[in-house]
């Protein structure tokens, strides 16, 4: 189309961007002698009356958004129709798009925040003044000039093309209701219209994704809308822990689920940003010498509640100072190098596919409580506070250990840290008697070692949960305490007890299933193509082999990253597997053409859990099903850890379905049964080490629990097992089978194949 005239006037000379509904082009109004923005959108394809009703539809809107005056939305100067399709032509901007800023920086500045989003009421006030809602409010939507002033655009458009939506060529029965879901207010879903509250709903969701780096609610169509209907977002500050509640309330208040419990109208919730925005600007210098504010006499500033002075900032993670300007947006720095022992498998490989998702990287440790009794702070990361003594506490401190990028979907601190308690609570009720632990809330990004974290907490004994960026630290933990990891089996036995079987077990497991129950002789394992070189055997292919199947790499992945259809379709000419078995993230070096290669062969699919941990948040969830949508029905999956979607067993795991209401509750959050189980056994060697006697010091607590852990019998939610050599025993692999795009559980090896584990795994 370049090239291409419009009613002879206007030029198209670069194409901007595109989309569902049509594209945006640069432009050259050749009577004017100007450059403009034109917005293509897609041709009425019905005829008759109902074309003609929408193209007189889109006349009307564009007629109403060329008469919108305020330089918080971007100007319409013309419309028309070319061949059929209705064009808007608007000012053209020299800018980024929130949508790419968030893209290329993850978050911005609180200050960036709040004054784009109050340039967007600017121009929503203006527009709902003069009776217009825009009803499709989201960062792509809003532009940001170099001089850093946001503006709207699209007014007129998205009536319009919501009308275009019911045309029955672009839709189908049961679509949802045109817009972002991500940013739809709860009334768009009941079929209402909504008023200037209903744009003012998708401010406080744009708000949310430019403080905290994602949107309020993230998934599936459907899972979103139901989360807009019904679930309340977790508070910013639980993810940026700068933020006062001031902004946090503005933007639940936003937010609200009744239209009538958000600000009365735009110029309200300006007023609140400005306010806000108010609090963050630092105080002028004072003439005279300031009053240090650990003082006495220091004044505390007036302002919003729980906003802290310019000379008491709240501790956080990071830098701040070393921002940009309100200008730009911040972008987050890479972390300081680490040198780790061994790589990590969810660390090295996910890095890439994780720094998309990334609301910051903390300088250090984030510590969201302070002892095991709850507070409103709960969740937001805190300064390191030290127990009050090493040499004789009254308590012990309990380490619950979560990723830096950790904060939603039931890995924020909070959730894990009730799940903890909750287990110290039934290890008190077997024990009859009280074990004195308290929980801290720790996460760090590889840069602390284990003497640092001590000295931050000289009480701490044990650490839980998902350890490995501690673990990535130059450190020896066996020597300092015991380390419990509850995320994967890929950890390092000789200073860590891992609680999920290796994936050599989970290789064991799979190929006797393979062969018992599909009568798999030959493998091609296209996910592993060295481990045949790995000489510690800890791999996914050395277990097949191990069950007696013959396992063999893709030939095709050596030395090559050519991995084009027609070389795998030649290896696996060659080989003539029973069954291909595939990793859960097939990325980089031409991985991703294998499924479908296979796919077209007609040859069984095992996926094996290589990457998905129990450790995983939202945004892997969304990774993970991308790559799910490649397989055929009826391809396996093979996973150690409890997948928290799937209906429990109640035969083989009894606790988990009589378990406590608020229990189980905590059940439905990823990880929660291996967090509660590894707190078993901590509670349970800790318990041992005691003793009858008076407490010991934690100094010499630490370095007995590890061993003790080898030694103790923990009867978990997940079955009943020990460790050895810090690799728990007997624990369970499972197997799925995909079923009209869903994973539906068909139950543990153990019970598919009615064989014990051989105490391993």
């Amino acid at each position: 189309m370049r090239g291409r005239r419009l009613d002879d006037r206007y030029e198209l000379i670069e194409l901007l961007g595109s989309g569902g509904m049509g594209e945006v082009w640069r432009a050259r109004d050749r009577e004017l002698g100007r450059d403009v923005a034109v917005k293509i959108l897609l041709a009425a394809r019905n005829d008759g009356a109902d074309r003609e009703e929408s193209l007189a539809r889109f006349r009307r809107e564009a007629r109403v958004a060329a008469a919108l005056d305020s330089p918080h939305i971007v100007a319409v100067h013309d419309h028309g129709t070319d061949d059929g399709s209705p064009y808007l032509v608007m000012a053209l901007v020299e800018g980024r798009t929130l949508e790419q800023i968030l893209r290329e920086s993850g978050r911005v500045t609180v200050a960036d925040a709040l004054r784009w989003t109050a340039d967007v009421c600017r121009g929503l006030d203006a527009a709902h003044t003069a009776g217009v809602v825009h009803r499709d409010i989201k960062p792509a939507n809003i532009m940001v000039t170099g001089e850093g002033i946001a503006k709207i655009v699209d007014f007129g458009i998205a009536r319009f093309t919501e009308f275009r939506a019911t045309d029955p060529q672009l839709t189908h029965t049961g679509q949802l209701p045109f817009g972002s879901v991500q940013y739809m207010a709860p009334e768009r879903f009941h079929q209402r219209r909504g008023d200037g509250r209903t744009d003012l709903y998708a401010v406080g969701c744009v708000l949310y994704e430019l403080l905290v780096g994602r949107p309020p609610f993230v998934g599936d169509a459907a899972g979103v809308m139901y989360n807009h209907l019904h679930d309340e977002p977790l508070r910013p500050s639980r993810a940026r822990s700068e933020l006062t509640s001031a902004v946090d309330r503005l933007v639940l208040d936003l937010m609200a689920k009744d239209p009538d419990d958000r600000p009365r109208d735009a110029k309200a919730a300006l007023a609140r940003m400005e306010a806000a925005a108010r609090a963050l600007a630092p105080a002028p210098a004072p003439e005279t010498e300031p009053v240090p504010a650990s003082s006495p006499d220091a004044v505390r500033e007036s302002g919003p509640e729980d906003a802290k002075p310019p000379t008491t900032p709240r501790p956080v993670p990071r830098d701040v100072s070393k921002e940009t300007s309100a200008q730009s947006p911040w972008v987050p720095t890479d972390p300081p190098p680490s040198t780790p022992r061994r790589p990590r498998r969810r660390t090295t490989v996910l890095a890439a596919v994780a720094a998309l998702f990334a609301l910051g990287i903390p300088a250090g440790i984030g510590l969201s409580m302070s002892s095991s009794d709850g507070t409103e702070d709960e969740g937001r990361t805190q300064a390191p506070a030290a127990d009050k003594t090493s040499a004789a506490p009254t308590s012990y401190t309990l380490g619950v250990a979560y990723h830096w990028g950790e904060g939603e979907d039931g890995q924020d601190p909070r959730i894990r840290t009730q799940i903890v308690k909750a287990a110290l609570k039934e290890a008190e009720r077997r024990a009859k008697r009280k074990i004195p632990v308290n929980v801290v809330a720790v996460q760090d990004y590889g840069q602390t070692p284990a003497h640092e974290l001590l000295e931050q907490h000289p009480g701490m004994i044990a650490l839980v949960g998902a350890i490995d960026d501690f673990a990535d630290v130059e450190t020896d933990w066996s020597d300092d305490m015991a380390v419990v990891d509850t995320c994967d089996g890929a950890g390092r036995p000789d200073s860590e007890s891992l609680l999920l079987a290796p994936e050599s077990e989970v290789g064991r497991q799979a190929g006797r299933y393979l062969a018992g129950a599909y009568g798999v002789g030959k493998v091609v394992e296209a996910s592993d193509s060295y481990w045949d070189t790995d000489t510690d055997e800890d791999t996914f292919g050395h277990g097949l082999r191990a069950a007696g199947l013959t396992a063999l790499p893709l030939p095709s992945q050596k030395g090559t990253d050519d991995l084009t259809p027609s070389r795998i379709t030649a290896d696996l000419d060659t080989s003539r597997p029973d069954a291909v078995t595939v990793a859960d993230l097939r990325a980089g070096g031409g991985e991703e053409t294998i499924v479908p290669t296979v796919r077209k062969r007609g040859t069984l699919i095992a996926v094996h859990a290589s990457y998905a941990s129990a450790c995983d948040i939202g945004d892997d969830f969304e990774m993970f099903a991308g790559e799910d949508r490649q397989l055929p029905d009826d391809s396996l999956r093979f996973r150690t850890f409890n997948d928290e979607q799937q209906k429990p067993d109640c035969t083989e795991f009894p606790k988990l379905c009589t378990a406590p209401a608020d229990l189980k509750k905590l059940l439905k959050h990823r990880g929660a049964t291996e967090l509660y189980d590894g707190t078993l056994a901590i509670a349970a060697g800790l318990d041992r080490v005691l003793g009858d006697g008076e407490r010991p010091a934690a100094d010499s607590i630490r370095p007995q629990l590890p061993a003790t852990l080898d030694t103790v019998v923990s009867d978990g939610l997940l079955g009943r097992y020990t460790f050895k050599g810090h690799q728990a025993q007997g624990r369970p692999v499972w197997v799925d089978r995909l079923v009209d795009g869903s994973w539906k559980q068909l139950g543990t090896v153990q019970r598919l194949t009615g064989q014990a584990t051989n105490g391993t795994g």
